[in-house]
């Protein structure tokens, strides 16, 4: 794994990165994770002539705070120039959360996108008008158990020292930001066009969706669920991190949508 980083107007950007292709764009969720050891073992488990770029959004992981006030959509025009100085022949953008909403910012400032892989991305629907399902109320009520989950996952998934090492890393790096660097990444988030608007995953695009079976319903209708003949809802795992239980299968689907 190589690291560097990128000076914008908005604040410096780090990612790491593999040359190769195809290139898997790996976008995380909300939170202090550093994206590519969230998605590790799915790197990992992808041929070795794949290449990827693992950005850290502004006020987390390894990149730095926040210069300026700003939105997803701003910091999407510059993640499109990182991932266009890679000159890849296809790119495939695997979103897990929140990094869904920076794909949908970013498809179409991205040359060559083969595919859209989302993890549970998140919806308009969930945040606007969250469903009613008794599920989903069930789901909120247990926080503190996802919370918990999450730790036993990676227990499973790492070896003793690489569980280590995520959690120091992850404790180091949320050191770096302030209650006022997260309420910046929050409002980045919060103040963000997709929410007004309607766009949605061209059908020229395949997208491939994995989430626990009790939102099936819901990303079968949602922006990301496009028209295109390759497209798919995959129901999978019991937690929002399916990419913590389900790395190898995560990998599989990536390899699988870069033959359509």
């Amino acid at each position: 794994m190589q690291r560097k980083d990128i000076e914008t107007k908005l604040g410096k950007i780090n990612f790491a990165y593999r040359k190769g292709n195809p290139l898997v764009v790996c976008l995380n969720g909300f939170g202090s994770f550093d994206t590519a050891q969230s998605f590790s073992k799915v790197i990992e488990a992808l041929p070795s002539e794949y290449g990827y770029v693992a950005p850290d959004y502004l006020n987390s992981g390894f990149s730095g705070k926040s210069l300026k006030d700003y939105t997803v959509t701003d910091e999407a025009t510059e993640l499109a120039r990182i991932i266009n100085d890679f000159k890849a022949e296809k790119v495939i953008i695997l979103a897990h959360s929140i990094g869904g909403v920076y794909a949908m910012q970013i498809k179409d400032k991205i040359n060559n996108l083969k595919a859209f892989v989302g993890i549970e991305p998140t919806t308009r629907e969930v945040i606007l008008n969250p469903p009613k399902d008794p599920a989903y109320t069930e789901k909120n009520k247990n926080i503190e158990k996802l919370q918990e989950k999450i730790k036993v996952d990676l227990r499973e998934l790492f070896t003793p020292e690489e569980n280590k090492k995520f959690w120091t890393t992850t404790e180091q790096n949320a050191k770096k930001f302030d209650e006022k660097d997260n309420l910046n990444a929050q409002a980045a988030y919060e103040n963000d066009s997709f929410w007004k608007d309607a766009t949605r995953i061209s059908d020229k695009t395949p997208s491939v969706l994995i989430t626990e079976k009790y939102r099936e319903n819901e990303y079968k209708r949602s922006e990301y669920a496009s028209n295109n003949s390759k497209s798919k809802v995959i129901t999978l795992g019991d937690s929002h991190y399916i990419h913590f239980e389900y790395p190898k299968q995560i990998a599989e689907i990536v390899e699988e949508v870069t033959t359509f």
